[in-house]
């Protein structure tokens, strides 16, 4: 690891931390706020009129800000996997907030993610992007139309499943806008910040960031699949990342047989440890919920 790859780890890991906070605190909020359709911009209303909802913009704010700076020190490979321990932290504040005690589950499945993305960091040591890359015009066309294609198919299956499913679709759709959102920011990055308002890859982000961000709370407010949405969103978004950087930024992870499967395997596992946590820590959310509704 170079100087850069070293500040940046603690950067990303402080973002997962601040990103955890901020998805408990939604989490919680939107079931607490009246249901809404896909893409109703009233639902941010309805979550804005409470009080652990404003604290999580700011907490998102805070995790972006973090996001962004290690995305400008390091490749998209490496930043966008460690974020996946946000739902480590996330699973962390419902068990004290809670009073629960820790499981054989949720130490399984915090275990499993932990193992897994510690070997595919070790085993794909991604390569530096390019200098002085830009994605072209073709390039932006293409995954432009990727996104849109992705994000109308989730939304017209949304609209035709039954309500339980729907937040699984909305889900894949929000992973693949904070995907992207994370490849222009790295792009944005390497061409200086200087010239920031002349880069068309900013005026994209703050269209595709808050798209992604009405996608979440409409997939936190299913409460019967609301932990597959939840390791959707968390495992999806390093996926489309890594992607991305692949793709159109010429950032390239270590080939070989051998080198390609561990890094297969260890995503799977990290895969299996994610939703484990995930449907665990709906349990005890939703335990919570019983209780203090006897009460």
């Amino acid at each position: 690891m170079d100087g850069s790859t070293v500040i940046a780890v603690p950067i990303a890991l402080g973002a997962a931390a601040a990103f955890g906070g901020a998805g408990y605190l939604q989490h919680v909020a939107a079931h607490q706020a009246p249901p809404r359709g896909p893409l109703r911009p009233r639902l941010l209303w309805d979550l804005l009129q409470i009080r652990g909802f404003r604290w999580s913009i700011v907490l998102s704010a805070l995790a972006f800000a973090f996001q962004v700076s290690a995305l400008s020190l390091a490749p998209l490979a490496l930043v966008q996997p460690l974020l996946i321990t946000q739902l480590i932290v996330f699973l962390g504040l419902v068990t004290v907030r809670q009073h629960r005690t820790q499981d054989r589950k949720l130490l399984l499945g915090a275990g499993l993610a932990a193992v897994g993305l510690t070997v595919f960091l070790l085993t794909s040591r991604p390569s530096p992007t390019p200098p002085g890359v830009q994605i072209s015009g073709g390039a932006a066309l293409t995954l432009g139309l990727t996104l849109a294609g992705v994000v109308i198919a989730a939304l017209v299956a949304a609209s035709r499943l039954p309500s339980e499913w729907r937040s699984v679709c909305l889900a894949v759709a929000c992973a693949v806008c904070y995907g992207v959102t994370a490849g222009l920011v790295r792009t944005l990055s390497l061409s200086g910040w200087g010239s920031l308002f002349q880069h068309w890859e900013l005026y994209a982000i703050v269209v595709i960031a808050p798209l992604g961000f009405l996608l979440n709370q409409n997939a936190f407010q299913n409460g019967v699949l609301g932990s597959v949405a939840v390791s959707i969103i968390t495992v999806g978004d390093p996926i489309v990342s890594i992607t991305v950087g692949a793709i159109w930024l010429g950032e390239t992870l270590a080939v070989g047989w051998g080198w390609t499967t561990a890094q297969v395997l260890s995503l799977l596992i990290t895969i299996a440890g994610t939703m484990l946590l995930a449907h665990r820590a709906q349990v005890v959310v939703d335990r919570a919920g019983q209780s203090a509704s006897a009460e």
